[in-house]
């Protein structure tokens, strides 16, 4: 373990994201992060990046249901209908930073 990285505040109310040598105690700032970010040291998701995460979780939540298409049952009004909302998510006001509330409800 050569090295941690801290943040430590700075006078202006933002901080410094400071890599710490862990051997010799050498302290090198890489990067300011805005007092706002504080919980995201590492920056801001881009949109493509919550996009394809978002992509990625309305995948599992079909895939949790695939098994209700099965060609022995039949599927009621209310499965239909969650799983075509998951399809259309992608067309939500908020997509992609999707909060709980946004989900379509699992019948």
């Amino acid at each position: 373990m050569g090295t941690h990285t801290i943040l430590r505040e700075r006078d202006d109310g933002d901080f410094d994201h400071v890599e710490v040598n862990n051997k010799t105690g050498a302290e090198t700032v890489i990067g300011v992060v805005a007092a706002a970010d504080k919980d995201l040291p590492w920056g801001r998701i881009s949109d493509e990046e919550q996009s394809e995460y978002m992509r990625m979780l309305r995948g599992d939540l079909l895939a949790e249901t695939d098994w209700w298409a099965s060609s022995d049952l039949t599927m009621t009004a209310a499965q239909t209908a969650y799983r075509q909302a998951l399809r259309d998510i992608t067309s939500h006001a908020n997509w992609p930073f999707l909060n709980a509330e946004d989900w379509p409800t699992k019948p």
